[in-house]
């Protein structure tokens, strides 16, 4: 990896530092709830979609996954703050935001079910007999 290399790196992680915390830190209201739900699924569908759209030379490179991943954290960091207003707000949110809250949690519970699911497969092909 070249010097400019790593400080594309360097300044890639740093951004999804300031990202995150800047997306964990802002906007606390049920209202905004259907904004964060739309963020989520957009980011999503960048996320997957995007890679496709770049030409050869660009899409294997590593710089696109580091991209993934501050995508990926910063939908994690949205759906657990979905779910946090989600319990905080539950009795006190309309139809609309208590949809959206469940669909900005949906990529987290689905991230859980992979976690076990590749847990317990790694158990159940790792049987020492």
């Amino acid at each position: 990896m070249s010097t400019v290399q790593a400080f594309i790196v360097f300044f890639l992680l740093l951004a999804c530092l300031a990202l995150v915390v800047w997306l964990f830190l802002r906007g606390w209201s049920p209202e905004q709830l259907p904004l964060w739900a739309g963020l989520i699924w957009g980011t999503i569908t960048v996320m997957t979609l995007a890679p496709k759209f770049l030409p050869a030379s660009i899409r294997w490179h590593e710089n696109v996954s580091i991209v993934q991943v501050i995508f990926g954290v910063a939908v994690l960091v949205l759906s657990i703050k979905c779910l946090i207003m989600l319990i905080r707000h539950g009795s006190t949110l309309s139809d609309t935001q208590r949809s959206a809250a469940w669909l900005g949690v949906v990529p987290l519970i689905i991230g859980v079910m992979m976690a076990a699911l590749f847990f317990w497969m790694a158990g159940a092909f790792n049987v020492r007999k």
